[in-house]
């Protein structure tokens, strides 16, 4: 990867961009599309494991349909919400050359896991606050999954 500036003949600096019209190394295609796999993997057997921990007979998955449905529409909120903050985030860095595109966008993957990671949930115990007790308490119920659906699509739009 060039440097983002480079010191020529004569003692000035001359500024090399960063060639955001290359392709994606076939390598990094290869990893990202293995991670992708490697997480489908680990959901199916993690619900594999919980159905089988509840002592539900295996063709009982109907009852695991709408929870299912509820962590994708949860992923699509999470990805264009990342996507968004990945973006605002990198903006500068990438203009003013402080780090290279690619780069940029990981370290700022990385950082926002990390923060996920670490954060004390105070965000989620305070919107939580504000909804219904008893569409809490009764979440498995069909208006408890509506009211699922309806924050994520929401806070999806």
């Amino acid at each position: 990867m060039p440097e983002a500036a480079a010191v020529v003949a004569g003692g000035h600096a001359r500024v090399t961009r960063p060639r955001l019209d290359q392709k994606t190394p076939r390598a990094g295609a290869i990893v990202f599309i293995g991670l992708l796999v490697a997480g489908a993997l680990y959901i199916v057997y993690g619900l594999s494991t919980d159905i089988g921990e509840a002592g539900a007979p295996p063709l009982a998955i109907g009852a695991f349909i709408p929870l299912g449905l509820s962590l994708l529409i949860a992923l699509g909120f999470e990805f264009v919400n990342g996507f968004h903050d990945t973006a605002n985030a990198v903006a500068t860095v990438i203009y003013t050359h402080a780090l290279p595109a690619h780069a940029a966008v990981v370290y700022s993957g990385c950082l926002n896991l990390l923060g996920v990671v670490t954060s004390s949930g105070a965000v989620a115990f305070s919107i939580i606050s504000l909804l219904p007790v008893e569409l809490i308490l009764q979440v498995g119920s069909t208006g408890g999954f509506a009211m699922i659906f309806a924050l994520l699509i929401a806070a999806i739009i």
